[in-house]
């Protein structure tokens, strides 16, 4: 019955000890990790005088927007403001992503951007937009994803341009 009661014991404590080694390094442990995003970019895309605007939501703003989705802006000419008209039972909330610019000129072959509000986990969009090298439209991609890791890298964004008619 000793030998029983000893290894029952050498047993919960090894277990105790797995169960604590790994509640430390766990990645869902309650310590944020937030993201860093590296997006290769082609600065042939964008006017050499560009600056590009990088917007990130996370999965609260992403929650907002998707709320919102419903609602119409329109422009008041005569108090030339803008009013939000929702659904019944819809309130407007503002989402505001995070925004970050980087001027063309300055760029290597990608662009950095440490997030404040994306944490490891969760769902994310990310806009970049700016100056197309036509000097007149403008060239945008846009990735929604979840964030696997603390290091993101996005790869083969399907850019779009505008199409106006430039002088």
């Amino acid at each position: 019955m000793g030998k029983r009661l000893n290894l029952s014991l050498v047993l919960l404590l090894a277990a105790s000890s797995f169960l604590v080694g790994c509640s430390i390094v766990s990645p869902f442990g309650g310590a944020e990790e937030f993201v860093t995003f590296t997006v290769p970019i082609s600065t042939e895309t964008f006017s050499p005088e560009a600056s590009l605007r990088v917007r990130i939501w996370n999965a609260e703003a992403l929650k907002v927007a998707e709320s919102n989705a419903n609602c119409a802006v329109s422009y008041n000419q005569e108090t030339q403001t803008e009013e939000v008209h929702c659904p019944e039972g819809v309130v407007y909330r503002e989402a505001s992503p995070e925004e970050f610019e980087f001027i063309v000129q300055d760029l290597g072959a990608e662009i950095e951007i440490k997030s404040a509000t994306v944490t490891v986990g969760e769902m994310y969009r990310l806009q970049i937009s700016g100056l197309a090298s036509d000097d007149c439209n403008t060239a945008s991609a846009t990735v929604e994803d979840k964030a696997r890791s603390e290091n993101v890298l996005i790869e083969d964004l399907l850019w779009a341009t505008t199409l106006m008619a430039c002088p």
